[in-house]
């Protein structure tokens, strides 16, 4: 079975609502830093790490906001407009020459659009600095799986980007993550809203970050060993694992799915077909919406175990592997 990360729902600290890619007026979004930090601040984030492409642009946190600098920054793309775009959460630094195929370099907007040679050296540059780096919209950018899963240094993948998802429905990249795990590579997955438009596309993605406190050390710690999941809605209140049984705790859902290795996991589902095998409804709210679930896996059943929550609007939440 797969080494998962923490548990976030046993660990000490506080839950953060983060946006981890948006962008700014510095380079292809419509606000300024100052303003469109506002906007989340008016949207009940907790963090937002501003990622302009090829671009550090800073802006003042405030005592209801955190500001984490990062940049969207790139390598060599597969072919000509194949993107392979890469999340630099808390970096200080952008190489002048990142050493990639110059071919592709240009000017975009209002930055230079650069490359590193591949994901790895670019995950290497961002981790030496003390940054987290996730891979962008890989079912987006149409990302083979050994892209990701030979990607050496990456904290995980942009498991939901709801950009992608509203301009061309290819938001959603959990295929790559059940198939790396099937292979026994750990990647943790988050949930963004991709932002440029805010006011627009604020609040169709995030992810909860458990953090031991309200500091970018804490967030950056927390981004790098998993202690947090992702959402477009759903909320996760607990997960906790007694040897093989898990048991899930969650806003009203209309299906608890224990996600595992091929042929593996289990599901609940809140209408009258559902099949229950190892399977538990153990709460319902007066709509009769599940809140509290139990899986019950045979032995050395799993491979790994990731939860889904989805409500009744098709909109999900996703732990890492517990």
């Amino acid at each position: 079975m797969i080494e998962p990360g923490p548990n976030p729902f046993e660990a000490e600290g506080v839950w953060l609502k983060a946006a981890l890619h948006t962008h700014t007026a510095r380079t292809d979004g419509d606000l300024p830093p100052e303003r469109h930090v506002q906007h989340h601040e008016w949207m009940g984030f907790d963090v937002v790490a501003i990622t302009d492409h090829w671009t550090l642009t800073s802006s003042p946190s405030s005592e209801r906001i955190l500001v984490i600098q990062g940049a969207e920054l790139a390598v060599d793309p597969l072919a000509k407009g194949r993107y392979t775009e890469i999340l630099a959460i808390g970096i200080d630094d952008i190489p002048d020459d990142p050493g990639g195929d110059r071919a592709y370099w240009e000017q975009v907007d209002n930055y230079q659009f650069k490359t590193f040679p591949d994901l790895s050296t670019a995950a290497a540059n961002i981790t030496a600095q003390g940054g987290v780096a996730f891979v962008a919209h890989p079912y987006w950018s149409g990302l083979p799986l050994e892209v990701v899963f030979e990607a050496e240094g990456v904290a995980g993948f942009e498991l939901y980007n709801a950009s992608a998802e509203r301009e061309t429905g290819r938001g959603d990249s959990s295929y790559i993550w059940d198939l790396a795990l099937d292979r026994g590579r750990l990647l943790f997955g988050i949930a963004t809203d991709d932002s440029h438009y805010p006011g627009f596309d604020i609040g169709d993605g995030w992810t909860m970050v458990r953090a031991a406190d309200r500091t970018q050390e804490a967030v950056l710690q927390a981004l790098a060993t998993g202690s947090f999941y992702a959402t477009n809605g759903p909320e996760i209140h607990d997960v906790r694992r007694d040897g093989g049984a898990i048991e899930v705790r969650c806003s009203p859902a209309a299906t608890v799915i224990l996600r595992s290795g091929f042929e593996r996991g289990l599901s609940v589902e809140s209408g009258p077909r559902a099949r229950l095998e190892r399977s538990h409804i153990l709460e319902r709210d007066g709509s009769g919406a599940i809140v509290r679930a139990r899986f019950d896996p045979e032995p050395d059943d799993l491979t790994y175990a990731r939860i889904q929550v989805s409500d009744e609007r098709g909109r999900s939440a996703w732990t890492n592997p517990i």
